[in-house]
């Protein structure tokens, strides 16, 4: 593709001539209006600042006249790292790149005034001093896109930066080392720019299929973690977000640890992990949140399996010697009958029989468990024994299923 003549290539180099002589007047004039319109560099253009901004006035405008006549490019490599330089030194002060582009514009049309009435001054043609007006804002066009590139590349410097720091924040969270080193804690959140709050929770994300795409990340006051195998995200005051946190980290399910004290984050994270265990083992349903605190009874049940198969085979043991099939539909009536709190007619409509069927299976496993049935103690150790057993799962499944469909609210509780 044939590129197009720049427009500087149409001046007379001659031009150049008439115009350098007062090329230190013109830039006094810019500066002093750089200066006095905009507010950020009122007053301050007299120190490093100033030096600075008047170099890069005096070098556009020395390659500006250079250009005259020729079809070279707007920027030598020299003019272009100066102007990508202040591009990056308006985005490590923390401004937007409006400032620069702003004094530009000043600058461009106060060169414009000067050169107009100098060129005036020396007769020049006016098709030639529309030329003239047009190179100059051209040349702007390209000095401005320059300093957008090196603003650019700080800006992504300093994200890369700060995200190394907020995964070692997340890391020192979650390894205890901010307990054991606070000032540590807040010189990394400082650093970061995190606000450490009074709770978070841990949220594990496993990683999709290799080959699945992954979606960016917009939970931005979290603190994000890759591993190998999961994203770990720390949410501050993870109250009433569920929602929001399932769509800002991009990507389902989200298992949610309990909400905790920042130096309890690990804990937070092992209850994220064991109800991911829990929804994997199809003991607790899953869903696009799962969130610990839902399953609180389920994860002290999971908790020590060999101390549960301890209680549930001491408090069973009264049915060792039923059938199979029998046994089976006992332990199911028991655990609902527990479960509704001894209602018979809730327990005949959970489980589809006649009320008269539950009193007969109800007389038969107080036979065979005796007093453990109507001591609280023995409830507790019956309830605890079944939980972890398929009548246990099944009711909890069979509550979870009817709780979903009359619609029960999200708790805000994390």
């Amino acid at each position: 593709m044939v590129q197009a003549p720049r427009p500087w290539s149409g001046l007379q180099p001659a031009l150049a001539d008439l115009l350098r002589p007062r090329l230190a007047v013109t830039v006094d004039a810019a500066i002093a209006a750089i200066d006095r319109e905009l507010p950020a560099f009122q007053g301050g253009l007299d120190g490093a600042l100033g030096r600075t901004i008047r170099r890069g006035v005096e070098v556009a405008l020395n390659r500006f006249l250079d250009l005259l006549g020729t079809d070279d490019p707007a920027l030598d490599p020299r003019s272009e790292q100066i102007y990508a330089a202040l591009g990056e030194g308006e985005g490590a002060q923390g401004r937007s790149m409006d400032t620069l582009l702003s004094a530009y514009r000043i600058g461009a049309r106060v060169t414009w005034g000067h050169f107009a009435a100098d060129a005036v001054r020396g007769e020049v043609r006016t098709d030639e001093l529309v030329v003239l007006a047009e190179a100059i804002f051209a040349y702007i066009d390209e000095i401005s896109a320059a300093s957008a590139v090196g603003y650019a590349r700080q800006q992504a410097a300093e994200a890369g930066h700060r995200n190394v720091v907020r995964s070692r924040l997340a890391e020192a969270l979650l390894s205890g080392a901010a307990v054991a080193d606070p000032a540590k804690l807040r010189r990394l959140a400082d650093d970061a720019g995190w606000a450490v709050p009074e709770r978070l929770a841990v949220a594990v994300v496993p990683h999709p299929a290799e080959g699945a795409s992954r979606t960016p990340r917009t939970l931005a006051d979290a603190l994000l973690l890759e591993t190998d195998v999961e994203l770990l995200a720390l949410v501050p005051d993870p109250a009433g977000r569920r929602e929001q946190i399932g769509s800002g980290l991009g990507a389902v399910p989200v298992y949610l640890g309990t909400a905790r004290p920042p130096e309890e984050a690990a804990i937070s994270l092992a209850h994220a992990r064991a109800v991911r265990r829990l929804v994997e083992a199809g003991t607790v349903p899953g869903g696009d949140v799962v969130a610990a605190a839902d399953h609180l009874s389920d994860l002290i049940v999971a908790a020590d399996p060999s101390l549960l198969e301890e209680l549930a085979g001491r408090a069973l043991a009264a049915l060792a010697d039923v059938g199979p099939r029998k046994r089976a539909v006992l332990e199911q009536t028991l655990a609902t009958w527990l479960a509704e709190q001894g209602d018979r007619a809730a327990v005949a409509r959970a489980l589809h029989v006649h009320p008269q069927t539950v009193t007969y299976r109800m007389s038969r496993l107080a036979d065979l468990l005796g007093e453990g049935l109507g001591h609280p103690a023995g409830r507790l150790a019956l309830t605890l024994a079944l939980a972890g057993g398929p009548a246990g799962r099944a009711w909890a499944q069979k509550r979870s299923s009817t709780s979903s469909r009359v619609g029960r609210p999200i708790s805000s509780r994390s």
